[in-house]
């Protein structure tokens, strides 16, 4: 029996996020942006349409003034529970799934709970002020 609880638990853990095609764009000199002013700021965009970016949204992270990166909000562990939804904790500077209580750090890289796998990275690219993220 045991075994077999431990085999369905596996089979949540190794589902993958949903792929979606999207390109989004943000100007980071915009007021609601001007977390992205400093290193390791993090603004949260939320999934707005069919090219709003992700499958639950976005955590863009800037690294420093020319590096920025972008994760989907959607947990790697049992990605279809409609709760599985990562948000920035300010208190502990670190992304956190309040459905699993995993964790992950601003390089979207497991550090607690029961995920296995890092958050889905999107390719970003920078032209001035414009920042470019898509999949």
């Amino acid at each position: 029996m045991a075994l077999l609880l431990a085999a369905c638990n596996s089979a949540t853990t190794t589902q993958t996020i949903p792929s979606i095609s999207f390109s989004t764009q943000i100007n980071i000199t915009n007021q609601q942006y001007q977390a992205l002013r400093f290193d390791n700021g993090v603004v949260v965009l939320p999934a707005t349409g069919i090219n709003g970016g992700g499958v639950k949204g976005l955590l863009v992270v800037r690294q420093n003034a020319s590096t920025y990166l972008a994760f989907d909000r959607n947990c790697p562990y049992q990605p279809y529970d409609a709760c599985s939804t990562v948000s920035l904790d300010r208190s502990r500077l670190f992304f956190r799934d309040s459905c699993c209580t995993s964790q992950f750090d601003f390089r979207g890289n497991v550090t607690g709970g029961p995920a296995l796998r890092p958050l889905r990275q999107y390719s970003t690219s920078l032209s001035g002020s414009l920042l470019t993220i898509t999949n």
